[in-house]
């Protein structure tokens, strides 16, 4: 059970990532790619890529997407749906707001 706010958010840490920058990060214990896209807006997916479990961890971000480093699959940062091959499946978004200078998660 991962340990929730008021509102189920959980904090995901310092908001101080610059546009197009992406970090892993450990929300309750478990591993998030948190993305700030070109438009300013954070994100929150799976860490892992859904083509062969890497991480994607020094990914792209481009626009409101990220690019795995291992082999090119690209994903949406607002849904997680694939938009690129190699993978045919899409990750974990998770809902996500910036409140006082933290980026908070939903983790689902």
């Amino acid at each position: 059970m991962l340990p929730m706010g008021d509102s189920g958010f959980v904090a995901a840490g310092a908001a101080n990532l610059a546009l197009g920058a992406s970090d892993i990060r450990s929300v309750g214990g478990r591993d998030m790619l948190v993305a700030r896209a070109q438009d300013g807006n954070y994100h929150a997916v799976a860490s892992h890529c859904s083509h062969a479990q890497l991480s994607l961890a020094g990914g792209r971000v481009r626009g409101a997407s990220i690019v795995c480093p291992h082999h090119g699959a690209r994903f949406c940062l607002k849904t997680g749906r694939v938009l690129g091959p190699p993978a045919h499946e899409g990750i974990v978004a998770y809902p996500t707001r910036v409140e006082e200078g933290e980026v908070l998660v939903w983790p689902l």
